[in-house]
């Protein structure tokens, strides 16, 4: 038996190894073909999830400090309105100018020392996601924040 392996040349020794090779190439251009469209997607699905979730934190952060302008004595709902429109300008976000604050009743130029008011911030998906992906296409984000009104405009 080992006569018989001193016997081959060395080009028929590597003949095997050449084709494995060749295979080898196959697969993996399958597993390729394959793996790629699904790594694509997950990094898409990925960019546009974490788009979504930096607006809604900069909603979120626009609707507080919103609230924070009206929540002292002589804060009004214009004020915060001018607040939450100055942050989402300086943050670059796409928002439909008439349906983009609403001040819960009585706001605050009604509401007493310590009476809660809710600041909602509104904003569409589209126009504000990096890729343009089914999962947020016509939705509409939006965020809230309560906070009490310190002291009543009433005396003012």
């Amino acid at each position: 038996m080992s006569s018989l392996h001193w016997n081959l040349e060395p080009t028929q020794m590597y003949a095997p190894r050449r084709r494995n090779s060749a295979r080898r190439q196959g697969v993996a251009a399958a597993e390729l073909a394959i793996c790629l469209p699904i790594v694509i997607a997950i990094c898409v699905a990925t960019i546009d999830i974490c788009s979504a979730m930096f607006l809604r934190e900069s909603l979120t952060v626009a609707a507080y400090e919103g609230a924070r302008v009206g929540a002292p004595k002589g804060g009004t709902n214009a004020l915060v309105r001018t607040r939450v429109l100055q942050l989402l300008d300086e943050r670059n976000i796409v928002y439909d100018a008439g349906d983009v604050v609403s001040i819960s009743a009585p706001g605050f130029e009604g509401a007493e020392t310590m009476e809660h008011v809710t600041v909602t911030v509104r904003a569409p998906a589209a126009g504000n996601l990096v890729s343009a992906t089914q999962f947020f296409n016509n939705k509409q984000l939006q965020a809230q924040v309560t906070m009490r009104k310190e002291y009543s405009n009433a005396g003012q």
